[in-house]
């Protein structure tokens, strides 16, 4: 076997992929799980229902890889942030502000995974796709424990105001994650106008969890 032309293929494969999950979640941003249809994200891609099918058995499956394709990608990106060197304080600085501009950079997906699991879904589809939603539960989970153990190490410093760690994270991403609702991106609109609001929205995020000894 040609190892090279395996792995272009595979290469090949994996950017179809993300172009349909890339689609898709415009498609479930705009209409709701319910309100979509595979019919709706070919069109989106300009490409037909087969070529969906080939890579995504179903409307549900597709759904669970925007889920999976948002978690991991702020896992990749926040984690070397929470293990890396500093003060609690400006780890949980910068892992706020490298989530927001992810969500920012990617709204599409990232909406899709912060509205969650919807009703209709769970109803429908979950008895079928247990797997895949202990999945997308999972890497959900790991990725608020990221934050979770930050956030412990800044209670015990005497940074952080004197909540349960997990309990703390809640507000936390309440503050990053509600631009989801108001935000819409300026067509304009430049890589440092969306720093601007990701350290404002980082900023306000750590004043509510601080109990202003920061030195």
């Amino acid at each position: 076997m040609d190892m090279s032309n395996s792995g272009l293929r595979s290469e090949l494969g994996n950017e179809a992929r993300q172009e349909i999950v890339r689609a898709a979640a415009e498609v479930f941003m705009e209409f709701g799980f319910a309100g979509s249809t595979i019919d709706a994200v070919a069109n989106r891609l300009g490409a037909t229902k087969g070529r969906i099918y080939h890579y995504f058995s179903s409307k549900a499956a597709l759904f669970f890889e925007v889920q999976r394709s948002a978690m991991e990608r702020l896992t990749r990106e926040v984690e070397p942030l929470a293990r890396g060197p500093g003060s609690p304080a400006d780890r949980l600085r910068a892992m706020a502000f490298r989530h927001t501009m992810v969500i920012l950079e990617d709204l599409p997906i990232q909406k899709v995974s912060v509205q969650g699991l919807e009703r209709q879904l769970l109803e429908a589809a979950v008895g079928r796709h247990t797997r895949k939603f202990r999945n997308a539960t999972r890497l959900r989970d790991e990725y608020e424990q990221l934050f979770a153990e930050v956030i412990d190490e800044g209670v015990r410093a005497g940074l952080f105001v004197d909540l349960p760690p997990r309990l703390a994270t809640k507000p936390f991403f309440g503050v990053l994650n509600w631009l989801i609702v108001w935000y819409s991106p300026r067509r304009l609109q430049t890589k440092d106008d969306r720093a601007e609001l990701a350290h404002m929205l980082s900023d306000f995020a750590m004043r509510g969890i601080s109990t202003g000894s920061q030195t």
